[in-house]
């Protein structure tokens, strides 16, 4: 097979992938998810968005949308929060967290303090059993079946999800 055949059957694989992913997605759009809308859409503060790892910059991403939007919202890091930035987080702030397996250590403790602090707790999780999942005000579970490099670790397909 020629170099450019690999990486041409490559690139379509990770495309039809993510596509995949993709396109499961419309299906999770449910009740539990109108009920998360409309929770932060009466948030009298803002959107504190938070991950670790590229969940992190997907929650960037998603706060600066948010703001764009028109909605207040902020990112904090999840490591950072639990060493001292959790001061950020106001009552009337409603926290949004981006996880792909739900098991992250600093998002596992950093949860009950959000809850605590916050008026309410979301998550974006890969698995509906994980513990941020169970911790959270709603939980919007999107399945990552693979992702789509090779080896089945860079989170291409789950950044997409979230």
């Amino acid at each position: 097979m020629s170099d450019d055949r690999l990486i041409l059957d490559t690139a379509r694989r990770a495309l039809e992938i993510e596509a995949a992913t993709l396109a499961g997605l419309p299906g999770l759009v449910d009740d539990d998810f109108c009920a998360l809308v409309r929770d932060l859409h009466a948030a009298p503060g803002r959107i504190v968005v938070t991950g670790v790892g590229k969940s992190a910059l997907v929650a960037q991403k998603v706060a600066a949308t948010l703001n764009s939007t028109g909605t207040p919202a902020l990112f904090m890091h999840a490591a950072d929060a639990v060493h001292g930035d959790l001061g950020m987080v106001q009552p009337g702030d409603y926290a949004l967290a981006l996880s792909r397996s739900g098991e992250t250590a600093e998002l596992r403790a950093l949860a009950p303090l959000l809850r605590a602090r916050a008026r309410g707790l979301a998550v974006v999780v890969a698995r509906a059993g994980s513990t941020l999942a169970r911790l959270a005000d709603h939980a919007v579970v999107t399945p990552v079946p693979r992702e789509a490099d090779p080896h089945d670790l860079a989170p291409t397909a789950s950044v997409l999800a979230h």
